[in-house]
């Protein structure tokens, strides 16, 4: 239980910062290497783009956990708080909606892709596992706001905090 919990809480930014560590690490070894002896390591620049690409769908996933993506509040804050819930609950079943057409077809993406496989130019390795990266990360975002949901429903799985949605507090 205690496994499941970390993995609700931190996996995220565990493995995002994990990898923007090794990103950067890459960068500097690059630069490093390029100024003082004039040669680099030949797949440091496409691992770091790799690698940045994972990080960026993390952040997304954790930007819907923590209630921290940028959203269009103008006329939002305008509206009552029982309005602002109502139209809360219906933009979230439209993102919702977005995020399983961008899984459906990046997952045909991906059958195409691993049907006529292409490989990066410098580690050789097949590009449909770096291309699985956009259904995984629209899929984790999707759990994210379907949990936040949960919690909502479920008031003993929801605990106050950083993660609270404005549909709870009625910001």
């Amino acid at each position: 239980m205690k496994v499941l919990d970390f993995l609700d809480k931190r996996f995220e930014e565990v493995i995002g910062v994990l990898l923007l560590t090794v990103v950067v690490g890459l960068i500097f070894l690059g630069v490093v290497l390029r100024l003082s002896f004039n040669s680099g390591i030949p797949l440091q620049e496409e691992l770091s783009r790799m690698l940045y690409v994972v990080v960026v769908y993390l952040g997304a996933s954790y930007g819907m956990r923590s209630q921290d993506h940028i959203r269009v509040v103008v006329g939002f804050n305008l509206l009552p708080p029982c309005l602002q819930k109502v139209l809360r609950v219906i933009t979230d079943m439209i993102w919702l909606f977005f995020n399983i057409v961008i899984i459906i077809y990046a997952l045909k993406v991906h059958q195409t892709m691993v049907q006529f496989p292409g490989y990066s130019a410098v580690l050789q390795i097949p590009m449909h596992y770096v291309f699985f990266i956009v259904p995984v990360g629209f899929l984790l975002m999707s759990l994210r706001l379907i949990q936040d949901y949960v919690k909502l429903l479920i008031p003993k799985w929801g605990a106050p905090g950083k993660a609270e949605s404005p549909l709870r507090s009625g910001k």
